[in-house]
């Protein structure tokens, strides 16, 4: 029974917030033979231990670590994170990389990290924009005479030629002005009455 109140007062510890200065004494509150099912970011259950093992992961944790690139000993400690003090101050969606990167124990692994991270983020863009091309492409192909988008129903805003050409405004979606026609500025009226 003693075991089990370590393990609640740790858990109510972590979820107040408080848990950030005391998370790290996790696995040396509880019994060492006690252990407690935890929930993994993929939805498996796995096993917390606290002989010092952490999380047991499930096979699709450890692709996931793969995908990351990263070990099985660094999703461990990436879930804790994520199931710790991380979890009350970060998006629900916060990566393994990124949750490292923050409780990065030197600079040696910020760094790591931050390449890791970079790398990744560089490959979400490249297959973003390769998306958004080809999704353009099927648009002209599919619908040939038919805008993107379409500024039709917008008011139109007066400007002059020039104007609209340097901002990119479609033909038709303003009603042109005089163009270069610079407006004198208006002589200030005096308070005092003229002599």
């Amino acid at each position: 029974m003693k075991g089990k109140a370590r393990i609640l007062f740790v858990a109510l510890i972590a979820l107040t917030g408080i848990g950030g200065l005391f998370f790290a004494e996790l696995a040396r509150a509880v019994e060492p033979q006690q252990t407690a099912v935890a929930q993994t970011s993929t939805g498996q259950a796995g096993t917390l231990t606290s002989d010092g093992q952490g999380l047991v992961l499930q096979s699709q944790d450890r692709i996931l670590a793969r995908i990351w690139g990263l070990t099985d000993d660094e999703m461990q400690r990436a879930q804790l994170l994520l199931r710790g003090p991380r979890a009350a101050f970060s998006v629900a969606n916060l990566t393994p990389i990124e949750a490292l990167g923050i409780h990065a124990r030197n600079a040696a692994e910020r760094k790591r990290y931050a390449e890791l991270f970079a790398k990744a983020h560089h490959q979400d863009t490249e297959r973003v924009l390769a998306w958004a091309v080809a999704f353009e492409d099927a648009m002209r192909r599919l619908y040939p005479n038919e805008p993107v988008i379409s500024f039709d129903g917008l008011p139109k805003v007066a400007a002059t030629p020039a104007a609209a050409e340097a901002n990119h405004l479609p033909n038709g979606s303003y009603v042109p002005v005089p163009g270069n026609v610079v407006q004198p500025p208006k002589p200030a009226k005096s308070a005092k009455p003229g002599p």
